[in-house]
């Protein structure tokens, strides 16, 4: 993560995520649904400057990048009013977003976005807050911020809050390793695919979940073995040109894509070998310019 501090102001890399593995295990008495997730960051990121200002109270949440974000309903300006409430301090703050991961994606943007913004407050306080209490205020922003505290692979269970490092020799393999990833010209909606999931009831089971991740970390599964997505069983049947374009990549180019999160984004592990070029431009005559192609890694 970069760094650039001064008494005032500071600027962290905001990093996305992708889920390597996601099973949605039912659904909770509190409106929320019970996931188990393997989560890694990679090195697409925003970057995301706070600095102070002398207007108590004041908060300005600019995202270049993408205007339609600015403002009060971006989670970083929501990560300030916890940091407020939880610490009584009214020092006005201006947030820079330069935004680089793409929104409805399923890449976790917005709340790494928050949780950027969090980590630097804290800095900028002489890091008043612990690990444990920073988690607790991430999760009142969003099931998914917790994560973000976590360096490297990260284990999230709950509805998102509860995350736990995964053992070192697993971010050790992963580490470095290259990541084609692509968004298709539309975002995918969270809430509409939970209630799918929830009308069809195609739940994964929870103590398969537990298992496939022991094993896993037992070295008992591989990678690809491992790599599982639950919400594809309502995404694929919706998004129809999803499971034949996956399919031709898989037969062209020997890559398997899945979907990260609740999508849009895919991705697939890559050898180093292959030219990105031949995948980007495959992917974008098909799916046509609205689509976005990353070569991007996995990040510690």
């Amino acid at each position: 993560m970069s760094v650039k501090e001064s008494i005032d102001q500071i600027s962290l890399s905001a990093p996305a995520k992708i889920n390597l593995f996601l099973a949605i295990t039912g659904y909770r008495s509190d409106g929320f649904h019970e996931i188990n997730s393997v989560l890694a960051k990679i090195d697409l990121c925003d970057q995301v400057s706070i600095e102070k200002t002398d207007e108590i109270d004041e908060i300005q949440c600019i995202c270049n990048g993408d205007h339609s974000l600015s403002g009060e309903n971006n989670l970083a300006w929501q990560a300030v009013e916890q940091w407020r409430e939880v610490t009584g301090d009214r020092t006005g703050v201006k947030i820079t977003i330069q935004k680089n991961i793409p929104s409805m994606a399923g890449l976790g943007g917005g709340s790494s976005d928050a949780v950027t913004t969090l980590k630097a407050l804290n800095l900028l306080n002489d890091q008043a807050f612990n690990l444990a209490t920073l988690i607790e205020v991430a999760a009142k922003i969003g099931s998914d911020c917790p994560s973000f505290l976590i360096d490297g692979l990260c284990h999230a269970r709950g509805r998102g809050e509860k995350v736990i490092s995964i053992i070192p020799k697993k971010n050790d393999e992963l580490n470095g390793r290259r990541i084609f990833l692509f968004k298709p010209p539309i975002g995918f909606s969270t809430p509409q695919l939970y209630n799918s999931l929830a009308i069809d009831k195609s739940y994964d089971d929870a103590k398969w979940a537990d298992s496939h991740i022991d094993q896993w970390n037992r070295d008992q599964l591989s990678l690809s073995k491992f790599c599982f997505n639950g919400f594809e069983s309502v995404i694929l049947k919706k998004f129809l040109f999803l499971a034949p374009l996956f399919d031709e990549l898989k037969s062209r180019f020997d890559l398997s894509f899945q979907v990260s999160g609740s999508g849009s984004c895919c991705f697939s592990f890559a050898p180093n070998s292959l030219d990105s070029v031949l995948v980007s431009d495959f992917i974008r005559n098909l799916l046509g310019e609205g689509s976005s192609f990353w070569d991007t890694r996995i990040s510690s």
